[in-house]
């Protein structure tokens, strides 16, 4: 049985539904969305549904084609290497941030959650192991203190999960090794190392731009 709208704020509940189905996989690139069909799946009015449609296409998840309709948007190489170079270019600063201001309970805090993504690694857990990678990267923002580039990356976050579901099946095999090459990271951040700890984040992300063919220099 399909979940069911039952409360208020029918737009926003729509909204969440199909972004993640989007962000899922459930509805793939390319994929139609009819109004009047997703409208009859939720039980609801076709105005939501327009309404939620709408906030996916400004935030870049649905395409409109007029005449044709609403369809889901594809995420090209060169989407996805503008999103790690983004990475690439701003967390070197969350992480010297977060150092100079870090404490002894939020070294432990972040070697917790750490191990959680280990233990979701050694299950293959897909869902796990993104919930805590978030997480884990999301800790870093928040002790950096720094509220415009913590709000930057939050809104990273959703197109994160799709480059992560679209492509975390094809391109890693081994989720353990995955969540381990987070250890260097959480170490030198423990040892308060600035340089050794942006070195370990570009390791990081050099591994997941090999992994997923990601070259800086595509255009596709």
């Amino acid at each position: 049985m399909e979940k069911l709208i039952k409360n208020y704020s029918l737009s926003d509940q729509i909204y969440n539904l199909l972004k993640e189905s989007i962000i899922k996989g459930n509805l793939n690139p390319g994929d139609r969305i009819l109004e009047l069909e997703v409208a009859k799946k939720y039980e609801v009015s076709q105005a939501p549904v327009r309404e939620a449609l709408s906030r996916l296409k400004k935030e870049g998840f649905v395409i409109h084609h007029r005449n044709k309709g609403s369809f889901v948007s594809n995420l090209s190489n060169k989407n996805i290497e503008e999103v790690y170079s983004f990475r690439a270019a701003i967390e070197p600063l969350a992480i010297s941030r977060a150092i100079e201001n870090i404490t002894d309970k939020q070294i432990d805090k972040l070697y917790e959650i750490y191990e959680g993504m280990l233990t979701a690694g050694k299950a293959n857990n897909l869902d796990e192991i993104r919930s805590y990678d978030v997480q884990f990267h999301s800790y870093i923002y928040q002790l950096a203190d720094h509220h415009f580039m913590y709000q930057v990356w939050n809104d990273l976050i959703a197109i994160g999960d799709r480059i992560w579901y679209l492509n975390t099946k094809l391109y890693f095999e081994n989720l353990e090794e995955l969540a381990q090459i987070h250890k260097p990271i959480v170490d030198s951040i423990a040892e308060r190392n600035t340089e050794k700890c942006i070195s370990a984040f570009k390791e990081h992300m050099n591994y997941v731009r090999k992994k997923m063919n990601i070259d800086n220099t595509q255009k596709k």
